[in-house]
């Protein structure tokens, strides 16, 4: 009997604790994309200046190691770096796997950051300045979406995983 309490009480516990890290998940997607915001912020004002190109402007991101994409600026940095040859769209499509698997971000994210990374140093200095400015005003439409995501599903997913397992808990007592 004690044993059978005790499969339970682990039960709920587990619930509880898949329940919360599916409410994190949606958090830290938040967090993520308001880094990004943050971080094309920074590209602006190291474009507008004129005197960085995009290897520099990429080196000074991958030193913002409170950021999640560090290590996929590192990257880019160090393709651009090293394979003068390769073109940008070349070394951007090996480099979106590590945004896909080091972030919690979601391909309309991805895709919005891909497709303003690839304008990047094709234009005057005003309109990539326009570009980022509309790539941030996008991030910031999702960001509001997230911000309903965490109220309306990730409390509800925290509640149902931890309700779900209670009730296995019953039906097993």
């Amino acid at each position: 009997m004690q044993i059978k309490i005790f499969v339970i009480g682990i039960l709920i516990a587990c619930s509880y604790l898949i329940g919360e890290y599916i409410y994190k998940a949606y958090i830290k997607r938040h967090k993520e994309i308001n880094d990004l915001i943050r971080i094309l912020e920074m590209m602006k004002i190291d474009l507008s200046f004129g005197l960085y190109t995009l290897e520099e402007i990429f080196k000074s991101l991958s030193n913002k190691k409170e950021f999640c994409t560090c290590n996929f600026f590192k990257t880019l940095e160090y393709e651009l770096h090293n394979n003068p040859c390769k073109l940008l769209d070349e070394i951007l499509n090996d480099s979106i796997n590590i945004l896909i698997k080091d972030t919690y971000l979601q391909n309309k994210e991805i895709e919005e950051f891909k497709k303003l990374v690839l304008t990047l140093g094709k234009s005057d200095i005003e309109s990539q300045s326009r570009m980022i400015d509309l790539s941030i005003e996008n991030l910031k439409k999702i960001t509001e979406e997230t911000k309903e995501d965490i109220s309306q599903k990730g409390m509800v997913y925290k509640k149902l995983v931890t309700i779900i397992g209670i009730m296995i808990g019953i039906i097993l007592f």
